[in-house]
């Protein structure tokens, strides 16, 4: 089943200042595609455009079979921006039950006060990325690798179809990255969740993605598959094939 599908789309911050045109891809159940590229390319704000965060500038792009710019229904699409997010003086359980808040009462929300499905559902989503031990640290304690782990339980907690991650793997030790993509790849395999990742990390995305989509000048500029050999990505960031 389609998850996304955008044909022809342009993306950026006004009509004067558009990042990236003519973007078209398909995204079905279970797959996932990583978007690479040099900084200020224009990749978060495509995440953003898909999350519903910014309008399309032009062409047509669906998600979940939602026309942008609608928005699908609230906790189908999970969104983990690149700081993350986190609430730093509440509890790592309380930060993956905010992810749930969208269920809840306005005044149940504000007062902290979760049913205890909710409770179990987000001991479960820690569970899933090997952090039920950290439950109830601050993520002041937390390492970097940690603290996206957690983003990654408060976003799946929603049991999402479809995930957006801003770069997941940025500033990682490679036992951090690992532990990381471990965590995605139980998503992707286990929910069938489709997953749209950015990053400039060009190794931990062709380790990551079934796909992998080069941009630059504007535009996609290579795409290849994973097992595939990458050196025409090597065009994005240094100009060359």
């Amino acid at each position: 089943m389609m998850r996304i599908a955008a044909k022809g789309l342009s993306v950026g911050h006004s009509a004067e200042k558009v990042l990236l045109r003519d973007i078209s891809f398909e995204l079905r159940r279970g797959e996932s595609l990583a978007f690479v590229g040099a900084s200020g390319c224009g990749k978060t704000t495509l995440l953003k455009t898909l999350a519903g965060i910014l309008p399309l500038l032009d062409g047509e792009a669906s998600v979940l079979g939602t026309a942008l710019p609608s928005r699908p229904p609230r906790g189908k699409v999970g969104y983990i921006p690149q700081n993350l997010g986190l609430v730093q003086n509440a509890t790592v359980l309380e930060n993956v039950l905010y992810g749930l808040a969208a269920e809840l009462t306005t005044s149940r929300s504000i007062s902290g006060v979760f049913p205890e499905e909710h409770l179990s559902r987000a001991r479960a989503a820690l569970a899933e990325v090997g952090l039920s031990h950290k439950a109830d640290s601050s993520p002041r304690q937390l390492s970097g690798g940690e603290k996206r782990r957690v983003a990654i339980a408060r976003a799946i907690v929603q049991r999402p179809e479809v995930l957006l991650a801003d770069e997941m793997f940025s500033e990682l030790d490679p036992k951090s990255a690992e532990e990381v993509l471990a965590a995605l790849k139980r998503i992707q395999d286990g929910h069938g969740t489709a997953i749209v990742l950015v990053e400039h990390n060009l190794t931990m995305a062709c380790g990551t993605a079934d796909t992998i989509v080069g941009l630059r000048d504007g535009g996609i500029v290579a795409r290849c598959s994973r097992g595939e050999k990458p050196e025409c990505l090597l065009e994005v960031f240094y100009g060359k094939s």
